[in-house]
């Protein structure tokens, strides 16, 4: 995603160890992009766990046990810059709520409404790529979320694979003649 995109930020929720926020800036890096990466995750220990337990899934306590410590740690380790956003993705701090995107990856709470939430929190905000990790048959919510979102106005799929899937922002069609990429003919 990061590499389809243009210039501009980049914004993570759910960043735990920093994994796919740390690729993100070094792709970033790597192209000459411009633009922050951003990381949204409250880092509440009590509420990952909850969300974890009882839902059948085998997690280690080290899968756990991400921290704003171990990201920035890492971040460092990686030499690339991360802006941490130390709060919950819904509702959408205040300290994000006037800036724009141009990628953006959902990773953070994958049950009831927060994975839908997270959509409606970005596509405003993101001018062209949503990814989402874990779009598979054991996280529903997540899987029925990016499903709906690539049929929501301007919003189509982009790539999908076992667990992760993107959507793209649609451009207006070509004979579309409020589209501002059309040819003038004298």
């Amino acid at each position: 995603m990061v590499e389809a995109g243009p210039d501009g930020n980049h914004v993570d929720i759910g960043s735990l160890f920093g994994a796919s926020a740390i690729t993100a800036a070094l792709m970033k890096k790597h192209l000459g992009h411009k633009g922050k990466v951003y990381c949204i995750d409250p880092y509440d220990d009590e509420e990952r766990k909850a969300n974890v337990v009882g839902t059948g899934l085998a997690a280690p306590d080290k899968l756990l046990c991400g921290s704003a410590k171990a990201l920035m740690a890492n971040a460092k380790k990686f030499d690339v810059e991360l802006e941490l956003i130390e709060e919950r993705s819904h509702p959408w701090p205040a300290k994000l709520e006037t800036v724009t995107f141009a990628t953006a990856y959902i990773d953070g709470d994958h049950y009831g409404q927060a994975p839908w939430n997270d959509f409606e929190n970005l596509r405003g905000r993101v001018t062209d790529y949503i990814g989402c990790d874990n779009v598979e048959e054991e996280y529903e919510e997540v899987t029925k979320m990016m499903l709906k979102a690539a049929g929501v106005e301007d919003w189509f799929i982009y790539y999908k694979n076992i667990t992760f899937m993107a959507i793209r922002r649609i451009l207006s069609a070509r004979s579309d003649p409020t589209t501002p990429f059309q040819v003038l003919s004298l």
